[in-house]
């Protein structure tokens, strides 16, 4: 028997862990990928700070990738600052007073309840991604950085990678599988449209591609089902017009996460001269109270990272509200160029401030500044399902992604996309792995 073929789309933690997966179980998996430089997704744009593996399922990978050298474990000074500058809080400081939490959470409502308030998630005005709270799981990042996790695992694990490029059309098969139409960024074909897939995964951070698949499976049934068109379809009482209204309203429901769930922030890297981080007490800390940057770490302590000794200055990483990456991007009469060079006009200024007084009182200008846009961050609300994929057998097809279960069921995106993709690289692969025993 042929070993079965699964096109997995998307390259980003969820793809590339569902593919490490199929791989495992003795199945064949082609990442198809955007990214010009190879896999990563979202971690290609440092973003996406630290893993952290509270779920015992998760927990087992990393503790593999730790093995292999692909993560170590984040150990830094951390804790929580003032929006002033002062009084940081040591995480295990914070961490023995849950009153804090609470008090994030009451003011994170009454924002909620203000008509005045942006819908943005709770990651704003609190503790970034429960960064200091959750501090008693280890924080993972990868090594020599973050950016590098995803193309390490997939050489590791000889995955076929099909990078720069798009899927344009999908087209569900009779008697099961999927022609795939895929081009790359300079609209040539890439992979044969009438080569078969055995199953198709789509591990993507844009659910509207899901919900147009699925719309191509909907029209597909209807016209097996001998309907005239959509309507007479979903009027009709019998089991296969029932399918075709759930299927409608499964790629209804993602449509709206990408049209109304997304959040973005901005990623701003800032150097500054050697020696700036002398006098600072911490290597990352959450800034609730302010409304410009969520998150700020000194690069230079994570595992694996080059130190400054070797460089010439130190960078630091900050992370934006989505309020104010929500804001700036609103101004549609703005070039890209100009939008970037508010935000970090604004995010210098605020770090600068933030930092002042463990510098004299007067922080030195960063040499070098640049931001990268995280277009969706955090899903604020998501599908909310039980399930961390979404399992179509009869068509053999997986959705997977950080928008699947309620935005507070995982401290980060990250790691809600990593099991995510782990649960569809499970599924897809019951499909022929049960038949066998």
């Amino acid at each position: 028997m042929a070993q079965p073929r699964i096109a997995v789309v998307g390259g980003g933690i969820a793809g590339t862990l569902c593919s490490l997966v199929l791989k495992n179980r003795g199945l064949h998996a082609t990442l198809i990928d955007a990214g010009r430089r190879g896999v990563g997704g979202r971690l290609r744009n440092h973003g996406a700070q630290f893993l952290r593996a509270a779920d015992p399922r998760l927990t087992t990978v990393v503790g593999m990738l730790e093995h292999q050298g692909l993560v170590a474990p984040w150990k830094g000074k951390f804790g929580m600052l003032g929006s002033s500058g002062g009084g940081f809080l040591p995480a295990e400081v914070v961490s023995q007073n849950m009153g804090i939490s609470r008090r994030m959470e009451e003011q994170k409502s009454a924002e909620e309840n203000s008509k005045d308030t942006l819908n943005t998630p709770a990651s704003d005005g609190g503790d970034f991604c429960n960064f200091v709270e959750g501090s008693h799981v280890p924080a993972y990042v990868g090594t020599p950085s973050m950016t590098e996790l995803c193309p390490q695992i997939s050489r590791l694990a000889g995955i076929e990678e099909v990078n720069d490029c798009k899927l344009v059309d999908a087209t569900p098969l009779r008697e099961g599988g999927w022609n795939l139409q895929v081009e790359s960024s300079n609209g040539d074909t890439v992979i044969d449209p009438t080569e078969k897939f055995d199953a198709l995964v789509l591990a993507t951070q844009d659910p509207s591609l899901a919900s147009g698949v699925i719309r191509s499976i909907v029209d597909a049934e209807v016209k097996v089902g001998g309907y005239a068109n959509l309507e007479e379809a979903t009027s009709s009482t019998d089991d296969a017009s029932l399918v075709i209204g759930r299927l409608g309203q499964i790629a209804d429901s993602l449509q709206r996460v990408r049209d109304q769930d997304r959040v973005p922030v901005f990623a701003v890297s800032l150097k500054f001269p050697n020696g700036f981080s002398q006098g600072i007490p911490f290597d990352a800390v959450s800034v609730p109270a302010s409304q410009t940057v969520q998150l700020l770490v000194r690069e230079a302590s994570k595992p694996g990272h080059v130190q400054e000794e070797h460089m010439d200055g130190e960078w630091w990483t900050a992370i934006t509200t989505s309020r104010l990456a929500s804001l700036v991007l609103g101004h549609s009469d703005l070039s890209d160029s100009t939008k970037l060079a508010q935000v970090e006009k604004v995010v210098t200024d605020e770090v600068m401030a933030l930092v002042a007084s463990y510098c004299g009182g007067q922080a030195p200008e960063p040499a070098e500044v640049y931001s990268k846009r995280w277009s969706s961050a955090f899903c604020s609300q998501g599908l909310k399902l039980q399930e961390d994929s979404i399992f179509l057998a009869p068509w053999r097809l997986t959705v997977c992604g950080d928008f699947i279960r309620d935005n507070s069921a995982y401290s980060t995106p990250l790691e809600a996309a990593a099991l995510s993709g782990l649960e569809a690289g499970e599924r897809t692969a019951a499909l022929w792995v049960n038949q066998e025993q």
